[in-house]
């Protein structure tokens, strides 16, 4: 079975010919900058997947769905994309609608952070699990949710958004407006921008600078990470509260989710040998030890493919709704 998956982000939109096995037969990125708006962005994608066909080669009807990964807020029953932060020019894009009609295939479409849960709950370590949490952990603070062996929509297409419950109402503000959401704390931007800032005005003299040569503006959490990989002491002071932070949201999870597991996304596949023992750690004196014992929460082993799995497991997933005696 031949599936196309679009992954259309704020960075770069990646395209892939693959298989409901999660074989990936051939994949092309472009920067999204390049496609400029959807007016002309729409179609040099569709030109990609074009290519992917001729390629190989095969014919459309070959195709048995088409699987959309896009930035939220979305809405979920129009197939639209509605106003991304990181895509200022993409607002209100019918997205789903302009392949249907331009494939004449069935078009999947869900966020990023839910696609990436279904992703995981098809090709990744955890496959099939009844309860499953995943978290993005990257830019942002984002996931999904599989409750019950079904992704959790909800009713305004926002379930899932973890990165925005508050941890202190008297803590950092977010970019969404309100105050200590879970990913000021523990997203990829919002930790880089507050160390930019302290080390600026505090003067701080720490590893985390020479990862960067002195170019603070280019402080992010690679250089974190691999300052605390060096025993920086400044490093380890804010890794400290960042396992704080985590332990916290992820306690928050497991407590009235009490999921089957959690799986973590790029910052902790890539920080996973100085990130998951203390975390487990910080949990075991925070969570009850019933949910915690019985949870598998480890670092995502399929985060480098994550931008072609995500759609192909929309497409798969989506077919599985509407085709269920083929499963």
């Amino acid at each position: 079975m031949y599936l196309i998956g679009i992954d259309i982000g704020g960075t770069k939109v990646s395209v892939c010919l693959g298989d409901e096995k999660g074989n990936v037969f051939a994949h092309k990125r472009v920067k999204t900058m390049s496609l400029g708006g959807p007016e002309t962005g729409l179609p040099k994608i569709l030109e990609i997947v074009g290519h992917l066909l001729r390629d190989h080669p095969l014919e459309v009807n070959d195709i048995k769905a088409i699987g959309l990964a896009v930035p939220g807020p979305i809405s979920y029953q129009k197939g639209m994309m509605l106003k991304s932060p990181n895509m200022p020019l993409w607002v209100d894009v019918h997205v789903r609608e302009f392949f249907k009609e331009k494939l004449g295939r069935p078009v999947f479409l869900n966020n990023d952070g839910n696609a990436s849960a279904l992703a995981e709950w098809e090709f990744g370590a955890t496959k099939h699990v009844n309860n499953l949490v995943y978290l993005t952990m990257s830019t942002g603070v984002g996931g999904g949710l599989i409750i019950d062996g079904k992704l959790l929509q909800g009713k305004t297409d926002t379930a899932g958004e973890v990165g925005h419950f508050i941890l202190d109402p008297k803590g950092p503000k977010c970019p969404c407006g309100q105050r200590g959401c879970f990913e000021v704390f523990c997203g990829g931007a919002n930790v880089a921008r507050r160390l930019q800032e302290e080390i600026q005005k505090k003067n701080i003299k720490t590893q985390i600078l020479e990862e960067v040569k002195g170019e603070i503006t280019q402080i992010d959490m690679k250089c974190l990470v691999s300052a605390v990989k060096k025993n920086d002491s400044y490093a380890l002071e804010v890794w400290e509260e960042f396992i704080h932070r985590l332990a916290q949201g992820i306690g928050t999870l497991l407590m009235i989710l009490n999921p089957d597991a959690i799986i973590l996304g790029t910052i902790a596949a890539h920080a996973r040998s100085v990130l998951m023992e203390p975390l487990k750690q910080a949990l075991s004196k925070s969570v009850w030890s019933m949910p915690l014992e019985h949870c598998r929460i480890e670092a995502s082993h399929i985060y480098r493919e994550m931008s072609q799995l995500a759609p192909l497991a929309l497409a798969l997933g989506g077919l599985r709704q509407e085709e269920p005696e083929e499963f």
